[in-house]
């Protein structure tokens, strides 16, 4: 049976891939920050997609706000620039 979960997921699977790809290359230039793990949370008919990333050097807080808005600032130019807003709706980054 095809729930509406699974059509979310299946409808998301391009962008996931194409985001996935973009912000591990955009952090990778970050010095703060180490391995980003992906979680995927679901919910009754749709989920959200965290990438939880690793924080490294003892980084103060107000830093990492910086490196974060920095990042979402990015991903959403990105996100529209190659069609996949919908998807940006839906990922959320944590330090």
């Amino acid at each position: 049976m095809n729930t509406n979960l699974d059509r979310f997921k299946k409808s998301m699977e391009g962008a996931k891939e194409i985001y996935t790809r973009e912000i591990m290359d955009f952090t990778s230039k970050i010095d703060a920050l180490g391995e980003m793990t992906l979680i995927e949370d679901q919910d009754i008919d749709t989920q959200h997609y965290i990438y939880s990333f690793e924080k490294l050097n003892e980084t103060s807080q107000r830093e990492l706000d910086e490196i974060l808005l920095e990042i979402y600032s990015h991903m959403e130019e990105f996100s529209k620039q190659n069609g996949i807003e919908e998807f940006y709706q839906f990922a959320r980054v944590w330090l």
